[in-house]
């Protein structure tokens, strides 16, 4: 006989995933059992450039619930950027703020800000297996650390790092690192790029802007004349037209991911696996299937067997930031 799952009623809490493009808040009211996800309602999605600061997005949101803010126990948001100490900013939406001015112009008792890959990484062993797609078979060693890269209007990286029996998350800003060209094309890719920008970042090339940045530099490149398009854009047309300049953008995108996760899992020494979140992937998850990500992942030299034997997977489903502030507040701001 099945057990009833045991629910928790909490006094509820605030989280959302805010990145440069979008902002998703929910409202966490319940937990299940420790592996379960939380119990998020009121979810809501709000394009993050009608908000002028993180307080006015956040006030935004209470306004929508049905309970008074007096009613809620805080928040733990998870922001698009670096956070150190009292200071957070938002890389992409030129936000940067301290968290006590906020916390107390939001009025509540609690207020935490993480980075939005920390997020994903606390969300990973929580995320529901239907939601995960895998990329690479391998061999997961638990003792060893897990990291969670991907691409959105930036570039994340975290990683997942075993202590007994649970994890500490370390957040990273790995996305502003250089990015590294191997083939003679990505070399002329950034020739063009650093004829615009005076560094070109892993966000400069794998992310929303970066592949309007490699279908711009192509263009280039080939000695073509095209109307510029967004990444949306660039990704309906990859999928239509296999001819087509964004189909070429769309593969050079996949092959240099796989290139810079092969980086990050020799750096990081991911051998309990990789998890690839963002909000760009989920939409193109045959074509990065049948891509050259995994020939440029694989490409190690005398460490190919060493990469190869770590699983990656793909996060599928959108909210696991959502997910992982939920699971952050549950561990940290419940105790304080």
């Amino acid at each position: 006989m099945t057990r009833p799952v045991k629910t928790q009623t909490l006094k509820p809490y605030v989280v959302a995933d805010i990145g440069g493009t979008n902002a998703r808040f929910g409202l966490v009211t319940q937990t299940k059992d420790s592996r379960s996800p939380y119990v998020i309602e009121y979810q809501n999605k709000f394009p993050s450039n009608q908000f002028r600061n993180i307080s006015e997005a956040t006030l935004h949101f209470i306004d929508t619930l049905p309970i008074n803010v007096k009613d809620i126990d805080g928040a733990c948001l998870a922001l698009a950027g670096p956070v150190i100490g009292d200071d957070a900013r938002s890389t992409n939406l030129n936000w940067q703020f301290s968290i006590a001015k906020v916390k107390s112009k939001l009025r509540l008792d609690k207020l935490y800000i993480i980075n939005d890959f920390s997020a994903y990484a606390y969300a990973t062993p929580l995320v529901p297996s239907e939601h995960l797609l895998q990329i690479n078979k391998g061999n997961a060693e638990k003792t060893c650390p897990i990291a969670i890269v991907g691409p959105g209007t930036g570039f994340g990286v975290a990683a997942l790092m075993p202590n007994n029996n649970k994890y500490i998350v370390l957040p990273t800003e790995g996305g502003h690192m250089s990015i590294t060209a191997i083939t003679d094309l990505q070399k002329e890719i950034v020739g063009a790029l650093e004829k615009e920008f005076s560094h070109i970042s892993l966000e400069s090339i794998l992310s929303g802007p970066g592949l309007r940045n490699i279908y711009r530099a192509l263009a280039l490149v080939e000695g073509i004349t095209t109307p510029q398009l967004g990444a949306s854009q660039i990704t309906t047309q990859a999928l239509l037209d296999s001819n087509s300049l964004s189909y070429r953008t769309l593969r050079l995108f996949c092959l240099w991911l796989g290139q810079t996760t092969g980086d990050l899992a020799l750096s990081l020494g991911a051998r309990g696996g990789i998890f690839l979140g963002g909000g760009i992937l989920p939409r193109f998850t045959k074509f990065l299937l049948s891509s050259e990500f995994m020939t440029g992942y694989s490409n190690k030299g005398k460490l190919q067997d060493y990469v190869n034997e770590i699983p990656i997977s793909l996060i599928t489903e959108g909210n696991s930031a959502l997910l992982g502030a939920a699971s952050w507040y549950q561990h940290h701001g419940l105790n304080d």
